[in-house]
C-alpha cells in the first residue's frame, strides 16, 4: 500500500513549485524594460481601467455571496448542509477572485514591455517576454488549484476521521462538503467570465465599427477613445474571466472525480486512494506543463533573430505536445502506484481524456485558423459583403460542433467500457469521470498559451496608441497571430472538458439521490416530468444567450454613439477623447448584464427540483448539458473564424476596402459568441450540476412534502 501522508502531502509540493516558478518568471518580466513614458501611461490607464472594473464587480459579487452564504447558512440549520460547507464556499470564491485580480496585474505590466522589446529586439524577444508573463498566470492557476483542493481534503480529512468512528461515513460528509468549494469556484467565475465577456465586446464592437467602419482608423488607432476600454475588456475578460473559468472546470473535475471515486470504492481499503488519485493526476499535469514551458522558452530564446509565426505557432503546438505525452506517462505510474496493478484499466480511461483533449484543440484549430478551408472561405466570402460572410460564418460554426461532439461521445464510452462499467456502473463512472480530470491536467499550459493572447494583443494597441513606426505594429500582429493560434487551442480545450466535467458531475447528482440503480433510473424515464424537465434544460442555454448577447448589444449601441460623438470632436481638434467615458459605460452594463443570469442560475435548479422532482433536475441538467455543449462550440468557434477572416484579409494588405468593411461587422457579429454567451455555456452547464447536488437532500423533501408525487 503507498504511504497515504505523502500522496496527501504531494498536492502541496506541487503548488508550492508553481508558486516559486510564478514569482520567478513575474520577477523575470518585472525587469525588462517598460518603454517610453507614453507607453506606461497607456499601460498605466489599461490597468487603472481593469482595476476599477474588477473592483466593481467585487461589490457586486459581495452581494450575491452575503444573501448565499445566509441561504447556505439556513440549510445547515435545518441539517441539509454541514456547517465546513460555508467557508468552503468562500474560499472556492474568494481564490477564484485573486486568481483573476493578480493575472490581470501581470497580464497589464507586461504588455508595454513586449511593445518595448518588439520596437527595440524583434519578434523573438517580444514572444519570450509575453510567453514568460503568461507562464506566471498559468503556474499561479496550479498553485491555486493543487493547493485549495489538498488544502480542505486534508482538513476535512482530519476532522472528520477524529469525529466519525465510520471511514466510509466520514469521507462522505468529506466529498459533500467540498462540493460547496465548487459552487464558490463556479460562482466567481460566472460572474468574472460573463461580466468580464459582456465589458469586452460592447468596448471591442463599438471601439471596431465605429472606428474601422465609419471612421476609416487603423486598429487601435490613437485618435479612437474606446480603444483603451477595448483593451481593458481583454484584461478583464480573456485574463481574469478566463482564469477564474479554468479553475472552476479544473476543481469541478477533480471533486466530482473524489465524489464517484468515493463511490466506487466504498467500504475498500482503497476508497481514500481512489478520492487522492484525481489530485494526484492534476499534479502530474502541472509537472508536465513546467517541462513545456522550460522546452518553449530555450526554443523561443534561440529564436530571437530569425522567429516567424510559423515557427513559434508549430513550437507553441510542440509545447502542447510535450504536456500532453508527459501527463500520459506520468499518469501511468501514478494510478499503478496508487490504485496497484489490478486497476491498471483505469490509466487507459485517463488517457482517452488526454487525447480527446488534444483532439478538441484541433478540430478547433481547423475551423479557426485562417490556414484552413473554413476562415479561408469566410474570408473570400467578404467580396460579396457582409450578409453571406455572416452566413457562411454561422455554417461553419454549426459544422464545426460535429467532430468535437464526436470525440466528447467516444471518450465517454470508451472510458465507461475499458474501467468496466458493463459489470459496476460506479466504477464505469469513476472511469469518465477521471477521464475530465485527465483532460484538464493541462490547464497550466493551456492557459498561459491562452493569456499571451491579450498580452500580445494589448501590445499592438499600445504600438499604435504610441504611433510607434508601422513595422513594430507588424510585429505585434504576428504575435497576435500565433496568440490567435494558440487562444483557439485553449478554449476547444476548455469547452471539451466542460462537457465531461458536467457529465461527471451529473453523474455525481444521479448518485446523490440514488440513480445509479438500472431499473430506477428505467422507472424514472417513464415519468412525464421527466419531458418537462429535458425541454427546460435545452431552452435554459439559449435564455443565457439571449440575455448575455442582449446586455452586450445595449451596452454596445451606447459605446457606438459616444465614439461617434467623441471621435468627431477629435478629428475637428475640439477635444482629445475620454476613454473614462467608455470604460463607465461598460462597466455598469456588464454590472446590470449579470443581475438576472445570476439569480436564474441558482434558482432554476432547486425550482425545477420543487416542481418536477428529482428526476426533472436529472432531465434538466441532461438538457442543459446537449444544449449548452452544442451551442458553445458553435459560437466559439464561428466567432473566432470571423475573426480571424477579418485579420486574414488585414494581412493582405486589404484594409481599408469594401470587404474589408464587410469583415470587420462579421468579427462585431462574432465577438458576443465567441468571448460573451460561448465561454458562459462552459460555467452554466456546470454550475447548474453542482447546485443541484448540494441541493438535492432540500428539493427531494421539499417536492415530497409539497406535492406528494
Amino acid at each position: 500500500m503507498p504511504n497515504l501522508m505523502f500522496l496527501r502531502i504531494l498536492p502541496f509540493i506541487g503548488a508550492l513549485i508553481c508558486m516559486l516558478l510564478a514569482i520567478v518568471f513575474a520577477a523575470m518580466v518585472g525587469k525588462k524594460n517598460r518603454g517610453t513614458p507614453r507607453m506606461v501611461e497607456i499601460s498605466n490607464a489599461i490597468f487603472v481601467g481593469s482595476r476599477a472594473y474588477l473592483n466593481q464587480q467585487a461589490r457586486i459579487m459581495a452581494i450575491f455571496f452575503i444573501v448565499l452564504e445566509i441561504l447556505f447558512g439556513i440549510m445547515v440549520i435545518f441539517g441539509y448542509l454541514q456547517w465546513p460547507s460555508l467557508p468552503a464556499f468562500a474560499t472556492g470564491m474568494g481564490f477564484s477572485l485573486l486568481i483573476g485580480y493578480i493575472g490581470m496585474w501581470i497580464s497589464t505590466t507586461s504588455n508595454s514591455r513586449v511593445t518595448y522589446a518588439a520596437q527595440k529586439k524583434g519578434l523573438g524577444e517580444a514572444m519570450n517576454i509575453a510567453f514568460t508573463a503568461a507562464a506566471a498566470s498559468g503556474l499561479l492557476l496550479g498553485t491555486v488549484a493543487l493547493f485549495d483542493t489538498a488544502f480542505w481534503f486534508n482538513i476535512l480529512y482530519w476532522f472528520y476521521n477524529r469525529s466519525i468512528p465510520d471511514p466510509a461515513l466520514a469521507m462522505e460528509n468529506v466529498v459533500n462538503i467540498l462540493i460547496t468549494f465548487t459552487i464558490g469556484a463556479s460562482f466567481a467565475a460566472f460572474f468574472m467570465r460573463t461580466g468580464g465577456g459582456i465589458f469586452t465586446k460592447a468596448a471591442d464592437m463599438g471601439a471596431d465599427y465605429v472606428g474601422k467602419v465609419e471612421s476609416g482608423l487603423a486598429e487601435d488607432d490613437y485618435r479612437n477613445p474606446a480603444t483603451i476600454a477595448d483593451n481593458v475588456g481583454d484584461n478583464v475578460g480573456d485574463v481574469g474571466g478566463m482564469k477564474a473559468d479554468s479553475l472552476e472546470s479544473w476543481v469541478g473535475a477533480i471533486i466530482a472525480t473524489e465524489f464517484l471515486g468515493f463511490l466506487a470504492f466504498k467500504g475498500s481499503q482503497l476508497m481514500v486512494n481512489s478520492i487522492i488519485l484525481p489530485m494526484i493526476i492534476s499534479t502530474a499535469g502541472a509537472i508536465a506543463s513546467i517541462l513545456a514551458i522550460f522546452i518553449i522558452k530555450l526554443i523561443v530564446s534561440r529564436y530571437r533573430e530569425n522567429a516567424t509565426v510559423s515557427k513559434l505557432t508549430a513550437t507553441t503546438l510542440a509545447g502542447l505536445l510535450i504536456t500532453v505525452l508527459a501527463i500520459v506517462i506520468l499518469s501511468y505510474f501514478t494510478v499503478r502506484y496508487i490504485l496497484g496493478p489490478d486497476y491498471n484499466f483505469l490509466f487507459w480511461s485517463s488517457l482517452g481524456g488526454v487525447l480527446a483533449g488534444f483532439l478538441i484543440g484541433l478540430f478547433t484549430l481547423i475551423y479557426t485558423d485562417s490556414r484552413y478551408r473554413p476562415t479561408r472561405n469566410i474570408s473570400e466570402s467578404a467580396k460579396s459583403g457582409p450578409a453571406t460572410l455572416v452566413v457562411n460564418g454561422l455554417a461553419y460554426g454549426m459544422e464545426s460542433t460535429l467532430l468535437p461532439a464526436l470525440t466528447v461521445i467516444g471518450v465517454m464510452l470508451f472510458s465507461f467500457y475499458i474501467s468496466r462499467g458493463s459489470s459496476d456502473i460506479k466504477m464505469g463512472l469513476y472511469g469518465v469521470s477521471l477521464s475530465a480530470v485527465s483532460m484538464l491536467a493541462v490547464t497550466p499550459f493551456a492557459i498561459t498559451i491562452d493569456v499571451y493572447g491579450p498580452i500580445a494583443d494589448n501590445s499592438g494597441g499600445i504600438a499604435s496608441m504610441t504611433e510607434l513606426p508601422p513595422e513594430v505594429r507588424r510585429t505585434t500582429d504576428k504575435l497576435d497571430a500565433v496568440g490567435n493560434t494558440t487562444a483557439a487551442i485553449g478554449k476547444g480545450l476548455l469547452i471539451g472538458s466542460a462537457a465531461i466535467t458536467a457529465l461527471a458531475l451529473g453523474q455525481s447528482y444521479f448518485s446523490k439521490i440514488e440513480l445509479l440503480n438500472l431499473q430506477v433510473l428505467l422507472d424514472f424515464m417513464k415519468d412525464p416530468k421527466i419531458l418537462a424537465g429535458l425541454f427546460t434544460g435545452v431552452m435554459l442555454p439559449f435564455l443565457f444567450t439571449s440575455l448575455l448577447i442582449g446586455a452586450v448589444g445595449r451596452a454596445a449601441d451606447k459605446v457606438v454613439v459616444e465614439a461617434r460623438r467623441q471621435i468627431k470632436d477629435i478629428m475637428s481638434g475640439k477635444s482629445k477623447g475620454d476613454p473614462k467615458t467608455f470604460i463607465t459605460i461598460v462597466t455598469r452594463a456588464a454590472q446590470r448584464g449579470i443581475i438576472a443570469p445570476g439569480i436564474m442560475i441558482f434558482a432554476i435548479p432547486v425550482i425545477v427540483g420543487i416542481l418536477l422532482g428529482p428526476g426533472g433536475v436529472v432531465a434538466l441538467i441532461i438538457g442543459t448539458l446537449l444544449s449548452g455543449f452544442a451551442q458553445a462550440i458553435f459560437m466559439a468557434n464561428a466567432g473566432g473564424a470571423m475573426d480571424n477572416a477579418k485579420k486574414k484579409i488585414e494581412e493582405e494588405g486589404r484594409s481599408n476596402t469594401p470587404e474589408h468593411a464587410a469583415s470587420v461587422i462579421g468579427d462585431t457579429v462574432g465577438d458576443p459568441l465567441k468571448d460573451t454567451a460561448g465561454p458562459s455555456m462552459n460555467i452554466l452547464i456546470k454550475l447548474i450540476s453542482v447546485v443541484a447536488i448540494e441541493t438535492a437532500v432540500l428539493v427531494t423533501d421539499l417536492s415530497g412534502r409539497l406535492f406528494h408525487f
